[in-house]
């Protein structure tokens, strides 16, 4: 009987030190400060249409449904590393601005969401002079 008792402590010992384990090696995501410029294009063109974005009042929905999951490292990625024509005029799959305007299947994009949660407010989903581009778009 003792035996048993030994091995069932044993085994929950085990079990407590690999869960323990488990969660030091799972990543951590956490959000850079609030007001991150977004500007891909700084320095690549005439046209500074950097976007100023707020993480903590998008906290409520998950990072990966605008970042894509990167699967060696299970962190979220920009949409930079992979749209990445910055033409203002480019429109296939690696458009930058249509990753950021245009909604296509199974991707939402900014101004979708946008477009969704504040319907009508022109500071939320218009273009020069708003929320999203306060410096004009020229």
């Amino acid at each position: 009987m003792k035996k048993i008792f030994i091995m069932c402590l044993l085994c929950v010992c085990f079990t407590a030190v690999w869960a323990f384990a488990q969660a030091e090696l799972t990543p951590s995501i956490e959000a850079p400060d609030d007001d991150l410029e977004i500007n891909v294009i700084q320095g690549r063109s005439t046209r500074d249409l950097g976007v100023t974005f707020n993480h903590s009042s998008h906290e409520g929905i998950d990072c990966f449904t605008c970042h894509h999951k990167n699967t060696v490292a299970d962190t979220p990625e920009s949409c930079a590393n992979c749209h990445t024509d910055t033409a203002p005029d480019a429109q296939g799959s690696k458009s930058y601005f249509r990753a950021m305007h245009v909604k296509s299947e199974g991707h939402a994009s900014c101004l979708s969401c946008h477009q969704e949660e504040f319907s009508g407010d022109k500071d939320m989903t218009g273009c020069a002079n708003s929320a999203c581009h306060p410096n004009g778009l020229y």
